[in-house]
């Protein structure tokens, strides 16, 4: 398990959203069959489970920790600290604009997730998702994802085109897409010009 002499600010641990006991570890196992031990990681300030069925094998640690990604749980920039892995919301310089969602320990951005959100017409806008090269592949993405989506819970969701990028599609492939990869802009984004808008799906993982 993790603990504060482990080296700070990286995502030496892989990690997924969600709450609650999981039924599978993210390498696949069934824990009701493999077996599974909780515990509290000390760096991302979360919950944090082993898969004994990974731990069993060979060269696979099977150590994951869950990140709540409720509104609740988001913070804006007054909230940040130096201990735990934070989602800082950076809301939108006008009404229906772009806004960030960013994942942070402390001063350190592992990625960011880009959206809009209209209230007034329920439309959201999923405009880019990036995460830093070397902590690709520790679910940082399918974090800033879901902590989109829960800021916008029952919008009629839509994004930006993924284009033929082989690791945006697999990124996408691999989380799911939010709706249709062509935008839904209602009026107060496209007076907020968020389309067209910045967006290399590239750095999708």
């Amino acid at each position: 398990m993790t603990g504060a002499n482990r080296e700070w600010r990286t995502l030496e641990v892989p990690i997924r959203p969600g709450t609650g006991t999981p039924k599978r570890c993210p390498w696949g196992h069934d824990l009701a069959v493999g077996g599974v031990r909780q515990g509290w990681s000390q760096d991302y300030w979360a919950p944090e489970w082993l898969c004994e069925a990974c731990h069993a094998l060979a060269g696979k640690g099977g150590v994951w920790s869950m990140i709540d990604t409720a509104v609740e749980r988001q913070v804006m920039e007054t909230g940040v600290d130096e201990y735990g892995l934070r989602q800082v919301v950076l809301p939108p310089p006008v009404s229906a604009g772009i806004g960030v969602i960013q994942l942070r320990l402390g001063h350190t951005v592992f990625g960011e997730v880009r959206l809009s959100l209209c209230p007034v017409d329920r439309r959201a806008i999923l405009c880019h998702v990036e995460v830093e090269e070397k902590h690709r592949r520790r679910g940082a993405g399918r974090v800033l994802v879901k902590a989109a989506m829960e800021r916008g819970a029952k919008f009629e969701w839509s994004m930006l085109p993924i284009g033929r990028d082989p690791v945006a599609v697999a990124f996408c492939a691999r989380v799911g897409a939010v709706g249709p990869a062509s935008p839904c802009p209602c009026t107060h984004q496209v007076n907020a010009k968020v389309i067209p808008a910045e967006s290399r799906w590239t750095k999708w993982w």
